[in-house]
């Protein structure tokens, strides 16, 4: 069991707008005004009253997600928003101070936000161009002119963070207090590279990716790829196999089955009872779900309302770990 409560639930916006290769909207993408309205008032039915999204989301058309976020009127309708300050390819110079300047007013006009400010604000990625003080004075400057509540940082090393926090607490810039990162049943490093330096210092995570890109379906072991993103025809499929299509992967999914099939458990449901009853996870950090389908994040939540897993499932998934850990 997660020792300090639940996470609280975040939607994730990464594919609001997205569109195929020739220029049409992908099924599920959200993609109109109207269908970012009426999942809103799914996610208010829900009980989820947070969004997270980014100035590059979705791939390939970015700034789409949140100026439909802001024409569907989010803000208005008391939805907390977080955003990430926009990277280029190579991320060189995206976190210089008039970079972070311009990226969050681009942003604040594209979710229509007006005099209300950002609820987190994060560095998307690390910046190898900017020096650290740079970054972190262009993050106070705009924090002091009160734009955004926190301050956030996603795929910083710990050694970075460390380092981050060190030049924040020496010049009195605002400190970062939220980190968002991939967690999921086979990528769990974090619990020993990175939660310990985050509870040192009071910050929570944010964990992208509870379902590691679909592959904790279950269809990639299935050769099962047609149409998910680990299609052989794309070139996030590509990147996603490389990382996933492994004799260990698949073997964790294998040690997966024998216990929860008995069960009557569905691998995405063990997967996100796990993470929400019993991962590292606790009161104050957060699991962001994405769906390209209402009904889709409606079953999500199902499931997790069922509560804990058993004890044998619990050590099945540890045993997974071990496993994957190896890899």
């Amino acid at each position: 069991m997660a020792p300090r409560g639940n996470p609280a639930l975040i939607f994730g916006g990464s594919g609001i707008g997205a569109l195929r290769a020739d220029g049409s909207p992908i099924e599920g993408s959200f993609s109109t005004t109207e269908e970012v309205s009426d999942l809103l008032k799914t996610l208010q039915s829900l009980g989820i009253n947070r969004i997270d999204t980014a100035a590059r989301y979705p791939q390939g058309n970015s700034g789409a997600s949140e100026r439909l976020l802001g024409e569907a009127g989010a803000a208005k309708h008391n939805f907390a928003i977080d955003t990430k300050i926009y990277i280029g390819d190579d991320f060189g110079g995206s976190l210089e101070p008039t970079a972070i300047e311009v990226s969050l007013r681009d942003s604040r006009e594209r979710l229509q936000l007006h005099d209300a400010p950002i609820n987190v604000l994060f560095a998307h990625a690390p910046d190898p161009r900017t020096p650290l003080e740079d970054q972190a004075a262009g993050f106070d400057a705009q924090y002091r002119r009160g734009l955004f509540k926190e301050f956030g940082l996603s795929n910083f090393s710990p050694e970075s963070l460390s380092e981050l926090l060190k030049i924040c607490q020496e010049k009195g810039y605002v400190k970062p207090t939220v980190y968002q990162g991939q967690y999921n049943l086979v990528s769990r490093g974090v619990e020993t590279t990175l939660f310990p330096l985050l509870r040192e210092h009071g910050m929570t995570f944010n964990a992208f990716s509870p379902l590691a890109a679909g592959f904790l379906s279950g269809r990639l072991t299935a050769g099962d790829t047609a149409g998910t993103r680990f299609d052989k025809n794309s070139a996030v499929g590509e990147i996603l196999r490389g990382r996933y299509d492994k004799p260990e992967m698949h073997d964790a999914i294998g040690c997966l089955n024998k216990t929860i099939e008995s069960r009557g458990i569905s691998k995405v449901e063990a997967s996100l009872r796990w993470i929400y009853h019993h991962s590292a996870l606790g009161a104050g950090d957060a699991v962001i779900l994405g769906a390209s389908k209402t009904s889709q994040l409606e079953q999500n939540l199902e499931s997790i309302s069922k509560g804990p897993l058993p004890d044998s499932v619990v050590a099945a998934m540890d045993e997974m770990w071990e496993i994957v850990s190896k890899a």
